[in-house]
């Protein structure tokens, strides 16, 4: 699961700003460039687990 809700650690190049939900992209670009693998599987995984975790249906 990804989330960017941790006031004190801002995405890189936001400093100085609270987090924002919408700039959840960058932690999907970040993780998908790090781990050498596509955006879709990054979300494809994280939704995975956060339908495991809450119980949704998928």
């Amino acid at each position: 699961m990804l989330e960017t809700d941790a006031p004190d650690m801002p995405v890189c190049g936001f400093q100085g700003q609270p987090n924002r939900p919408e700039r959840i992209a960058h932690i999907v670009n970040a993780i998908a460039l790090l781990k050498g693998i596509s955006i879709e599987s990054v979300t494809e995984a994280t939704t995975l687990t956060a339908h495991e975790l809450f119980k949704i249906p998928s």
